[in-house]
C-alpha cells in the first residue's frame, strides 16, 4: 500500500476530515467557470471585437475548470485507504455513479417532455452522457477513477514515470485533435476520451502520494507563473492576429495553461489569502464549494436553460452578446445554488445521497 500522503505526527485531525482550503477556493471558482462556459453560444455577427477577445481570453482560464477539477479528484483519492477493490468500487458507486444516474435520467425525463415523445435520439444521448451537456465530464471522472485503482500499488518512482508518460499521451492527444475538425459525434467522443484528461488526475495523484501538499517553491512556481504568461500571448497573438482560437479544449495553448495552473492556482489562492481583502474575495468560493458537485449536476437544463430562457431571453440584457451571457450564468448559476440550498435544508440526507452535497469538515492546508 502507498505511504500515507500526510504524517500522522504532523496533525491529531483525521486526514478525510480535512479540507484544504486552496481546494475549497478552487471548487467554488471553477464551478462559476463550468457554469460560464455553459452560457455561452456563438457570437452574433456584429459583436465588436474587443467583446470577441475578452469572451476567448476570459475562456482560456475557464476552460482550466475542468482539469482543475480532475486534478483535485486525483489528489485526493491519493487519501483513499479501501481494504479491497470491492469497498474503493462501493464507495465510488454510492458517492459518484448514484446521483449520476438519478440526474440522467431526470433529464431524459425532462427532454422527453420538452420534445413530446421519448425518441431513439433522446436514448443515443442518453447512452452517450449526452443527455446534459456537463455529464461527460463525470463519465470521464468516473473511468479514471477505476482505472487509476492499481496506481496505489506502485513506487513513487514508477508513479513519477506514469505521471511523465500521461503529460505526453495528453498532449499529443490534444495536439491531434487541434488539427481535426471537431463537430457532430466526433466532437461527442473527442470529449468523452479519457487521453483528452489523463494528466490532471494522474499529476493530481503523483502530488497526493508523494508531497502530500501543493507546495512547489518559489522558482517552480515562478517558473510556472512565466510559462503562463508565454501560453497566454501566443494564445492571443493567434487569435486577434489569425482568428485562430482552439475549439473549446482541444487546443495545445489550452491543455498548457490549464496544467501550469495546477501549480500556480495553489499558490496564488496562499498568498492572497494572507491579506485581508483577498480572503474577504475568495469566502464566497468557500462558501459554494461544498455545493460544487450538486450544481454541476442540475444547474443545466432546467436553470441554465429554461428558466434563463425565460427571465433573459427577452430582457434589457439580451440586446448586447457579452452581457447576456454573463447575465444567464448569473441567473442559471445563482438559481441552481438557491435551489440546491432549499433542498438541503428541506431533505439534507437527499441532498448528501443524491446531489453530492458535504458536510463541513475542519479545513486545514497540508504541512510542507
Amino acid at each position: 500500500m502507498p505511504p500515507q500522503p500526510e504524517h500522522p505526527r504532523r496533525s491529531t485531525i483525521p486526514a478525510a476530515s480535512r479540507r484544504i482550503d486552496e481546494f475549497d477556493v478552487l471548487r467554488g471558482i471553477s464551478i462559476v467557470f463550468v457554469v460560464y462556459l455553459h452560457s455561452y453560444f456563438t457570437p452574433w455577427s456584429n459583436t465588436p471585437a474587443w467583446e470577441l477577445a475578452t469572451l476567448h481570453l476570459s475562456h482560456l482560464v475557464a476552460q482550466s475548470a475542468v482539469p482543475v477539477f480532475l486534478f483535485m479528484s486525483g489528489f485526493l483519492s491519493a487519501r483513499d485507504h479501501s481494504p479491497n477493490f470491492a469497498a474503493f468500487a462501493r464507495e465510488r458507486l454510492v458517492r459518484l455513479v448514484l446521483p449520476v444516474t438519478l440526474w440522467m435520467f431526470v433529464a431524459l425525463a425532462y427532454r422527453a417532455w420538452q420534445t413530446g415523445a421519448l425518441t431513439s435520439d433522446l436514448l443515443w444521448s442518453f447512452a452517450l452522457f449526452d443527455i446534459a451537456g456537463q455529464f461527460y465530464f463525470l463519465l470521464v471522472l468516473v473511468t479514471l477513477t477505476f482505472a487509476a485503482y492499481p496506481l496505489r500499488y506502485w513506487s513513487d518512482r514508477q508513479l513519477a514515470w506514469v505521471t511523465v508518460v500521461a503529460f505526453v499521451l495528453n498532449l499529443a492527444t490534444v495536439a491531434w485533435y487541434s488539427s481535426q475538425t471537431i463537430s457532430g459525434l466526433f466532437a461527442t467522443l473527442a470529449y468523452r476520451n479519457p487521453l483528452m484528461w489523463v494528466f490532471g488526475f494522474v499529476f493530481g495523484i503523483w502530488l497526493g502520494r508523494t508531497r502530500g501538499n501543493l507546495e512547489f517553491g518559489s522558482r517552480v512556481t515562478g517558473g510556472a507563473a512565466g510559462a503562463m504568461g508565454l501560453v497566454t500571448a501566443y494564445y492571443l497573438w493567434r487569435g486577434i492576429g489569425f482568428g485562430d482560437y482552439p475549439v473549446s479544449y482541444f487546443g495545445v495553448t489550452m491543455f498548457l495553461f490549464a496544467a501550469l495552473g495546477m501549480v500556480v492556482y495553489p499558490a496564488a489562492i496562499r498568498v492572497l489569502s494572507r491579506h485581508p481583502v483577498g480572503n474577504a474575495l475568495f469566502q464566497p468560493a468557500r462558501v459554494i464549494a461544498p455545493y460544487a458537485f450538486a450544481i454541476y449536476l442540475v444547474h443545466q437544463p432546467y436553470f441554465l436553460g429554461y428558466l434563463t430562457h425565460l427571465l433573459v431571453a427577452s430582457s434589457p440584457f439580451s440586446h448586447d452578446y457579452l452581457t447576456l451571457v454573463l447575465t444567464d450564468c448569473v441567473v442559471g448559476g445563482g438559481s441552481a445554488l438557491l435551489a440546491i440550498l432549499a433542498i438541503n435544508r428541506v431533505a439534507p440526507r437527499f441532498g448528501i445521497r443524491f446531489l453530492g452535497i458535504e458536510r463541513p469538515r475542519v479545513r486545514t492546508t497540508p504541512a510542507s
